[in-house]
This record gives C-alpha cells, sequence and structure tokens, in this order.
C-alpha cells in the first residue's frame, strides 16, 4: 500500500468512525441531508464531539472529500487540525490526542514520521489522494490550471 493510500485509510477510518460512534446520520436537527437519523445537539447547537454540529466532519463525513485534501500538512482539510484549530476538542474528545505534541495523536508527524509523505506543497483544497498513484504522482490535482 503507498503512503497515500495508507493515508487515505486512516483519514477515513478515523472519521468514519468517529461518525459510527454516533447513531447512523449525521449531526444536527431534523430537515438535514441524513437518512433521518438525528443525534443529540446540545442547547448551543454542540454535536457529541463538543462543536458546533454543522461544522462537525465527524457528523457530516461528506466534508472529507467536499472540502479537498491539505497538502501543507499532508490530510483532509475538513479534519486538518492546523488549519481548523476548533477541531481540536473533537479529537480529544475520541481519545485521538498527543499531550506531548498538543495535536491529535492520527496527526502527530513527531510520533509517525511517515504521515508527512502525505505532506504535498501548494496543494489545498484539491482532491484528496486516491490510491489510484503511486507516491506522490498526483496529477488529478491540477483542475483548471490552478
Amino acid at each position: 500500500m503507498t503512503p497515500n493510500a495508507r493515508f487515505i485509510a486512516r483519514t477515513l477510518t478515523a472519521t468514519l468512525c468517529g461518525a459510527g460512534f454516533l447513531t447512523l446520520g449525521a449531526c444536527g436537527e431534523s430537515g438535514g441531508e441524513s437518512d433521518g437519523a438525528v443525534t443529540e445537539v446540545s442547547a448551543d447547537g454542540r454535536c457529541p464531539h463538543q462543536i458546533k454540529a454543522e461544522t462537525c466532519p465527524f457528523c457530516n463525513p461528506e466534508m472529507i472529500e467536499e472540502d479537498g485534501f491539505c497538502g501543507e500538512h499532508g490530510f483532509a482539510e475538513a479534519v486538518c487540525s492546523k488549519c481548523r484549530p476548533f477541531l481540536n476538542v473533537a479529537f480529544r474528545a475520541q481519545d485521538d490526542w498527543c499531550d506531548e505534541h498538543t495535536l491529535p495523536q492520527s496527526q502527530c508527524i513527531e510520533c509517525d514520521p511517515t504521515l508527512a509523505e502525505n505532506i504535498i506543497p501548494g496543494a489545498h483544497g484539491v482532491p484528496i489522494p486516491t490510491d489510484n498513484h503511486d507516491g506522490h504522482d498526483h496529477d488529478n490535482t491540477e483542475e483548471g490550471g490552478g
């Protein structure tokens, strides 16, 4: 499995496991685009991950693909804790935290240097790399000459 395939598998597994921790649908109030499943949302609109339900990629896994890839940090933009530090509380709520380096364990390059293989400088918001590529050959990321 290529490093990028490992990244995709880890990111999606962690995200989907986080979503599976809840009921089958997305967080939020009824009337969303989920299959009618509604999870508990606090009075201030926070989901079980302790963030606003509408901004939670764990409750709304469709955000992973929609928001694309953060090449600067090597993770899906929707779950990139460096770009979206408000997600840190959600990672902590899922016991995904590296106290030593103060970031999610699943994104700690200090603890897992192989995660650095996912960094693609200059790629931001591009489609998430798939395992159809060998190494870092991401020729499908040049949409519209960006």
